[in-house]
């Protein structure tokens, strides 16, 4: 058969762009999925939270940052017992480190993965149990689900409430050069902006007395850091140095928290009306509240967030009572005293479930666009029916009469 040199050479060049499709998928399978592969050595960055003069949570004498420390080191030392692998940390010391200067350290060693280690608290001191955040970056946060959940099994199987996992978005509409919106905590941001996929892990409520008997001995540690050590070896498939490997565990129903199981749902809070209605004249102001809101569990949990001109936030959290399942409801919350005159426009909503799911909204185009769980749920049409003006300091107006001019002048009957 006789063949061309134009033959030949597009038969070349089909050739070269398929090796550099192959090669460039090697690359993004590395980056992407963080595997290790037989020639190249996995490296994985531990981030012990805290440290310095940030001393995170504080309870029972405890300081979360010692705890973290100490937790990473445990699990630095599980994971050497594993081929392939090395583990860095982002800091060995009480050290004061930036978020910024954690992700950099991580991609200075080359580091697969970031896994910031955490432990968690709350308002009521009722909370108990373990969440992983992972990143809501589109191209990682499919196999950082698949990781949390390899997580949370070994953290079911020590008997710790599984709170979830979460991809919780920023609130300040921070975006990424795609256009989506940044992730909420400055690590995983950060490990997005350094091209490395990344997680942070809250182990336990330091003020939960339950959970706390993981946090006092240094076998309750050792348990928590036995239980990072597996989780990740069974995403990797990691081999151990005599040959053995781990019995995966996966949490008992995939993507669902123990609350959500108990209660048959799975689903992320929704909100699908937000606006002021009145406020009661003094300082400081209670402003009153409509919100409708989907969900079949119940929301426990509904805030607000308020930026005006110059970029400065005001927080709002709603009285809710009961949780509240599906329908419209009056609210009320008080609006800070403190506020510069001028007009506040709300930015973010934050919503919770008693199932243990939450979703944010971020304002962009007249739109609040909603993220819940760890993907995209709803969005609604915001106009600014909830934003409100400061007269002068110590008085908050509701611009009911700047929105009523503005439906008119566009033709919307009330």
């Amino acid at each position: 058969m006789k063949i061309c040199r134009k033959n030949i050479f597009e038969l070349t060049l089909a050739f070269i762009i398929l090796c550099a499709l192959l090669i460039n998928m090697q690359l993004n399978m590395k980056i992407v999925y963080a595997k290790q592969s037989n020639e190249d050595k996995l490296t994985i960055a531990l981030d012990p939270g805290h440290g310095g003069e940030e001393d995170g949570a504080c309870y029972y004498g405890m300081k979360e940052k010692d705890i973290n420390l100490k937790l990473a080191k445990m699990v630095k030392y599980g994971l050497e017992e594993y081929e392939g692998i090395e583990v860095v940390l982002t800091r060995d010391s009480d050290e004061a480190v930036s978020l910024g200067d954690r992700a950099l350290r991580a991609k200075e060693k080359n580091a697969d993965i970031l896994i910031s280690l955490h432990q968690n608290a709350s308002a009521s001191h009722k909370s108990k149990g373990t969440t992983i955040y992972i990143s809501t970056a589109e191209q990682y946060r499919e196999k950082l689900f698949e990781m949390a959940d390899y997580l949370l099994g070994e953290f079911e199987a020590l008997g710790l409430q599984n709170d979830g996992t979460i991809a919780r978005v920023t609130q300040m509409g921070g975006r990424r050069a795609d256009g989506t919106f940044d992730d909420y905590y400055g690590v995983l941001r950060h490990g997005y902006n350094n091209g490395m996929p990344s997680l942070l892990i809250e182990h336990c409520f330091m003020d939960s007395k339950e959970d706390h008997e993981y946090l006092k001995t240094e076998e309750g540690l050792a348990q928590l850091a036995q239980a990072d050590v597996n989780g990740i070896a069974s995403f990797y498939d990691l081999k151990r140095k005599d040959g053995s490997t781990h019995v995966k565990k996966r949490a008992e129903k995939y993507g669902a928290t123990t609350k959500g199981l108990q209660l048959g749902y799975y689903e992320p809070p929704q909100i699908t009306e937000i606006k002021v209605t009145g406020y009661n004249g003094i300082s400081p102001a209670i402003a009153t509240y409509q919100a409708s809101v989907k969900d079949s569990a119940g929301v426990d949990s509904l805030s607000l967030v308020y930026k005006n001109g110059d970029g400065e936030t005001a927080f709002v959290s709603l009285e809710l009572g009961e949780p509240l399942k599906t329908g419209t409801y009056t609210l009320k919350g008080y609006v800070p005293e403190w506020l510069k005159t001028g007009d506040y426009h709300l930015s973010y909503i934050g919503v919770h479930n008693v199932a243990g799911y939450e979703a944010g909204y971020n304002y962009a185009a007249g739109e609040m666009i909603g993220f819940g769980k760890c993907s995209w749920t709803n969005n609604f049409s915001y106009m600014g029916e909830a934003d409100i003006y400061v007269k002068e300091q110590g008085s908050v107006e509701w611009v009911q009469s700047r929105w009523r001019a503005y439906k008119n002048c566009i033709g919307v009957r009330e």
